[in-house]
């Protein structure tokens, strides 16, 4: 890595274990207590504010010029149409999956015990698997940043609260690493050294192309799917293994830490928070067979007449995606200074397909519906 990205990576590996552990150590009560009239939209909780309040905090204080995005509380960007002008922005899930992590706490009686108190409990991840989707490495709840570094995303951490991990994508490749259970300083060079290599799936069985998990959770989003032509109803039904998916994770799915092979994942008309942290995923997979070439491609998918969710695109057409092609070549950049069109980027939707780079299946079908690939751009 550049020496600049490493700085920006420490940074952030940094404010994102501090508030994993200010969440970790505060009590269930504190993790619950609404906080809608002092902090945030009308459902925001103490789980939600905490870590965010650290993080956006933590990333001034590092570089009071960066942007941060978040749900909870964004900036408006200035109207400039160079995504170069954009020097480094960090978009940030603070906590992905919060209303699970709620439906699992509430069932706890003595709400002054601690989160790391009932999350090393015996039998918490078993009922956590059994209630909220397997494997916990991946269905936890978690919090990710994500840099996009002159409109190119050079990495993401993601650190998953249910079973104390950071997983990391960057240019030296993907890992997992546990999180020690005291605080320390901990850098990119000992998640590299000390963390465990993570590879992503190929060679995708026949009878497995078609299986996928996304978000199904409201109405808005089955319209968006059925119209994106991907796949009939019935074969949705049959092929969707899991509907309630978390976001930031989803793309561990493909990866060798899911036992069961998938054929792809999908961003199903999802807020930017939710997916973009699976850029650098793309750019930096492997597979254990094959250390040279990516192992995941990216579509981007779009409707002819789109749907809406707050009045913003579910799937965008090449004129209003935040992909955009630099100049002469065929890589795409995420254009930044389009975050100027919006009031709260966070809010940006799309549609978007992260597969095996070896599935055919989905690779004939997205190109028999003119739908786009996108080829991340490296500097």
């Amino acid at each position: 890595m550049q020496g600049v990205e490493e700085s920006h990576l420490n940074a952030v590996i940094a404010v994102i274990l501090e508030a994993a552990f200010a969440f970790w150590e505060s009590t269930i009560e504190e993790a619950l207590r609404p906080l809608s009239r002092t902090y945030g939209k009308g459902d925001t909780l103490g789980m939600d504010a905490m870590p965010e309040i650290i993080i956006i905090n933590g990333l001034k204080v590092y570089d009071k010029f960066s942007i941060v995005v978040t749900e909870e509380s964004s900036p408006r960007f200035a109207d400039l149409n160079d995504h170069r002008l954009f020097r480094t922005v960090f978009i940030c899930d603070p906590t992905d999956r919060s209303s699970i992590i709620k439906n699992a706490f509430s069932t706890i009686e003595q709400k002054n015990l601690t989160v790391a108190e009932v999350i090393d409990s015996p039998g918490f991840k078993e009922t956590w698997e059994k209630d909220s989707g397997d494997p916990i490495g991946i269905t936890g709840g978690c919090s990710a940043v994500t840099c996009i570094r002159r409109g190119v995303p050079i990495f993401s951490v993601i650190v998953n609260y249910m079973v104390r991990k950071l997983f990391l994508a960057c240019d030296a490749g993907c890992y997992a690493f546990d999180i020690p259970t005291t605080q320390k300083k901990v850098d990119f060079r000992e998640v590299t050294t000390c963390g465990q290599k993570i590879y992503f799936n190929g060679s995708v069985p026949h009878n497995r192309v078609k299986t996928f998990t996304t978000f199904m959770g409201k109405k808005d989003y089955w319209n968006n799917f059925i119209d994106s032509g991907f796949m009939s109803e019935d074969e949705m039904n049959k092929n969707l293994l899991y509907k309630l998916p978390g976001g930031p994770s989803r793309v561990l799915y493909l990866s060798t830490l899911q036992n069961v092979t998938m054929g792809f994942v999908m961003a199903n008309g999802e807020k930017i928070t939710e997916w973009v942290h699976w850029l650098p995923f793309v750019r930096f997979a492997r597979r254990e067979c094959n250390q040279s070439d990516p192992a995941l491609t990216l579509f981007e998918v779009y409707q002819d007449r789109p749907w809406t969710k707050n009045n913003i695109l579910m799937s965008t057409p090449p004129a209003y995606s935040i992909f955009k092609k630099v100049r002469g070549s065929n890589d795409m950049i995420v254009n930044v200074g389009k975050f100027s069109d919006y009031d709260n980027p966070s809010m940006i939707r799309s549609t978007l397909i992260v597969c095996p780079a070896d599935n055919e299946w989905a690779t004939r079908v997205v190109n028999q519906y003119g739908y786009r690939m996108i080829c991340l751009y490296s500097e």
